[in-house]
């Protein structure tokens, strides 16, 4: 019984002495200076870099601890990475069994600097070529060294990206701060979970996923989260050039995300698999107002939908709801839907109205032609409209584009006691935008329109108004609209009245009658069609003291070239005229007969005596009073008795004197 003892403590005591001279040796073999010399050499053969290593803490049985690794860039002028401490921490024990297990990898306080060229490579672009195919690796056998890693860290990291290409204005540096990484249980040919966060001016972004293949093919599986980003922060954040973009919309407002990536690294178009962006009060400035958006997208897939969407424009508030789908493919698909209950444009139209090119200065250029890779339909509804000064209620609006056409099938609604209904076609195709539109008006007031959409002549027409219009052109500015206009259609006014300063002050100056300062009609209608830069008119005004009859052009610079036939009352036609002239001027009612011709411009117009009608005239109304004159002294009949010879002769005769 005490020889095996014996042996027994004879093996220990070898076995410990066999330890203790292995850590002798190990401590004079494995001194921090060799360690040192063999990483540093090994580094700089790999690298093709300066490589400068601290003080190193070599424990044999728990591991090794780096202060201070800094890797130079090739010149050897500027560091390309600096860590401040390595710390690597195993178990001594299951190196016996052809295991390696490491409790911690750790690295404190880690900067990398990246530097992209101006052409476009990169200061580690020579670390990362390729190498020549090595010949493919034979499977491992059998009883090989397992590794296992209970946990990798990196803490307070930093990465300076330098860019020198100038794409985006001068030579910019941006800086992600406080970068941190976690990661257990690591083994070959094994999942990686892994989680890491990073700091970037206005923002701190979150990951938690996992990574596999990570020797060959990485992939992950990954939720990446932005718990607060501050949208002024991080705009201010940006390299100049950009940030100078952005700098006239003054954005602000809060945006969180949560976004979720999975696939192959090499392929990062298909990351994105869903995710949500929440926006509180984001906002920009843009043509005087600063509107601001709150609320939700969602991604699933290739689809994109909103949830309680608002657009906030001062007092006015419009729901959205948005669905986008075909993401990853063209054209995208749009559709939605607008609400609201009221909405004040004069915030919008209070803007100074844009003025036209000074002299020699070059016009603005024509929007077009667009190819939008979009297919798009929606609805817009609008409880109540307020523009300049014109209410319009229950605003409906339909629309839809396809193949960059814009179709608007229903634009509607009630303004100024009457209704409205639109159609439009819109060609996005088209240098300017081919455009056709289709109006109907129904018992609207004339004043309330012109006070709204033409105020030049806002005072001078009253009435109840109906109107059809088919009108089509080319281009957006006033010039190029003026130039491509073509149309035509049928307008009416009742009960109502011209008046104001241009053409009917200036007939009643023309004929010196104050009453026509302000005419009254039961109806003022006619046709009308546009091209070649004028409308082609007839018309005629109907009312208790003048009729007018209307036929001519009207430029739509504003020029006139118009025959007015204005029929007075007997009261205001013996204002006019008197003695025999008033007898070849007046029917046998005594209304007035005057052909007027109309120049200058609708501003400014002139007057003038239409000759050729008023020959006419005369000519007629003398030959109807000699033929009245002769019969009643040489040719009475009796009534019933049919027309004589002689008559017919008379006829002819008086026909032939006049010219008829």
């Amino acid at each position: 019984m005490k020889k095996p003892i014996r042996i027994a403590g004879i093996v220990c005591a070898v076995v410990a002495a066999l330890l203790l001279g292995m850590f002798v040796v190990a401590k004079v073999v494995i001194t921090p200076e060799r360690v040192k010399a063999t990483l540093t050499e090994a580094a700089e053969r790999r690298l093709h870099r300066p490589v400068r290593i601290g003080e190193i803490d070599v424990r044999i049985f728990s591991g090794i601890v780096v202060q201070g690794l800094t890797i130079m860039e090739k010149d050897g002028a500027q560091t390309f990475v600096k860590v401040e401490q390595v710390k690597l921490n195993y178990q001594f024990w299951p190196l016996f069994s052809k295991r390696i297990v490491v409790d911690e990898i750790r690295l404190d306080a880690p900067h990398i600097r990246v530097v992209r060229m101006p052409d476009n490579s990169f200061n580690y672009s020579d670390i990362m070529a390729e190498k020549p195919t090595a010949p493919p690796e034979k499977p491992k056998q059998k009883g090989g060294i397992d590794l296992l890693v209970s946990k990798a860290s990196l803490s307070k990291g930093e990465v300076s990206y330098e860019d020198r290409t100038g794409k985006f204005g001068s030579p910019f540096v941006y800086t992600i701060r406080d970068i941190e990484f976690s990661a257990k249980d690591i083994a070959p040919e094994k999942p990686l979970p892994f989680s890491a966060g990073a700091g970037i001016p206005g923002a701190r972004l979150e990951a938690e996923g996992t990574l596999t293949g990570a020797a060959t093919k990485p992939a992950i599986d990954a939720v990446i989260r932005v718990a607060e980003g501050d949208l002024k922060k991080l705009i201010a954040g940006l390299p100049a050039g950009l940030a100078a973009k952005a700098k006239g919309y003054d954005p602000g407002g809060v945006i969180k995300a949560r976004l979720h990536c999975a696939g192959p690294v090499a392929a990062p178009k298909g990351l994105l698999k869903d995710g949500e962006l929440q926006l509180e009060n984001v906002q920009v400035s843009a043509a005087g107002q600063r509107p601001s958006l709150t609320g939700k997208l969602e991604l699933k897939g290739d689809a994109l939908s909103s949830r309680d969407l608002v657009l906030n424009m001062g007092a006015n508030k419009l729901q959205i709801a948005l669905a986008v789908t075909h993401l990853s493919a063209k054209p995208v698909s749009i559709t939605s839907e607008i609400k609201a209950e009221r909405l004040d444009l004069a915030p919008v139209t209070a803007k100074q109205e844009p003025t036209s090119p000074a002299g020699g200065a070059a016009a603005k250029p024509e929007p077009g032609p667009l190819d939008l890779p979009v297919r798009a339909s929606g609805t817009v509804q609008l409880g109540q409209v307020l523009y300049k000064g014109v209410t319009v209620s229950n605003v409906l609006l339909k629309y839809r584009l396809i193949d960059n056409i814009l179709t608007i099938d229903q634009f509607s609604g009630n303004a100024a006691g009457g209704t409205f209904a639109d159609t439009a076609r819109i060609d996005l195709r088209q240098n300017g935008f081919g455009w056709s539109t289709r109006l109907t008006v129904r018992g609207m007031q004339a004043e309330q329109l012109a006070a709204a959409f033409a105020p030049k002549a806002s005072g001078t027409l009253y009435g109840k108004l109906a109107l059809n219009a088919e009108l089509a052109g080319m281009g957006t500015s006033s010039a190029a609209i003026r130039k491509s206009l073509g149309g035509r259609g049928d307008f009416k006014f009742t009960e109502g009245r011209l008046t104001g300063p241009g053409l009917v002050q200036h007939l009643a100056l023309f004929l010196n009658l104050e009453q026509l300062r302000s005419i009254a009609f039961d109806t003022f209608s006619g046709t009308f069609r546009i091209e070649s830069g004028r409308a082609r008119i007839e018309s005629g005004i109907s009312g208790r003291d003048v009729q007018i009859t209307q036929k001519g052009t009207a430029g739509l610079d504003g020029s006139l070239d118009l025959s007015l036939v204005t029929r007075l009352s007997p009261q205001l036609t013996g204002r006019v005229a008197q003695g025999d002239i008033k007898r070849f001027l007046t029917d046998d009612k005594g209304w007035g007969l005057l052909p007027l011709k109309v120049g200058g411009t609708a501003s400014s117009p002139r007057f003038g005596i239409d000759a050729s009608v008023a020959g006419q005239q005369l000519k007629t109304r003398a030959r109807e009073k000699l033929q009245q004159t002769i019969e009643e002294k040489f040719l009475k009949k009796q009534e019933g008795e049919p027309k004589r010879p002689e008559q017919e002769l008379l006829e002819k005769g008086l026909k032939g004197i006049f010219g008829r």
